[in-house]
């Protein structure tokens, strides 16, 4: 991930309190949804005869690397979660005073 934007120079990586929580907590919310909703679907689709054999190997395996793919993208959602709850101004204003 780049350290800025190259249009804008809006830095990405936030060194303030809470926002690699913030990015962490994304991320979990997103890989357990995905995670639940792929073997809800499964289940449903193949009802009676759900293939517990695959879902049990399939599972782990989705549940780990989930998050590994989407680190990146939940990095950026919660910069633009707390750019719409801290716009850009407010935080030079706020380090002025």
């Amino acid at each position: 991930m780049a350290p800025r934007c190259p249009r804008c120079g809006l830095e990405f990586s936030r060194h303030e309190s809470g926002y690699h929580l913030g990015a962490i907590w994304f991320n979990l919310l997103f890989a357990e949804a995905v995670s639940i909703t792929v073997f809800l679907i499964t289940i449903w689709r193949t009802w009676p005869d759900p293939p517990w054999a695959i879902l049990q190997i399939t599972g782990p395996i989705e549940a780990i690397l989930a998050p590994v793919f989407f680190y990146p993208f939940s990095k950026t959602l919660f910069l633009a979660f707390d750019l719409i709850m801290r716009p850009v101004g407010s935080l030079v204003e706020h380090r002025d005073h």
